[in-house]
């Protein structure tokens, strides 16, 4: 069975909500993924994430604009992605793969 780009958007969002929430964050998915999927918090960090499923990807406006919420906020910003079956996190500053208990570190 296929599913829609909004069905897999919404699957990984929640296997994302999940990987986060078993790290010790607290998350809250945003409705219409407006303007960030998911607002994660723990002891006084913050990290937005935009999950992109399927054939979904980040473009450079799209990017710029999460890069400034990073900037406005102080927050990390994180694209998360469905790969071989794994999520990966991507820190969208400088390109690098993370795991949430590392974001904590930063």
């Amino acid at each position: 069975m296929d599913l829609s780009n909004y069905e897999a958007g919404r699957r990984l969002e929640y296997r994302v909500r999940d990987l986060f929430r078993r790290s010790g964050f607290f998350v809250v998915r945003a409705a219409q993924s407006k303007p960030i999927d998911l607002v994660c918090l723990c002891n006084g960090k913050s990290v937005l994430v935009e999950c992109k499923a399927g054939g979904s990807f980040l473009g450079e406006q799209r990017k710029r604009e999460l890069l400034g919420f990073a900037q406005l906020t102080g927050a990390v910003v994180v694209l998360a992605r469905r790969r071989r079956r794994k999520v990966e996190l991507t820190n969208l500053v400088n390109g690098r793969t993370v795991e949430p208990e590392t974001l904590l570190r930063l």
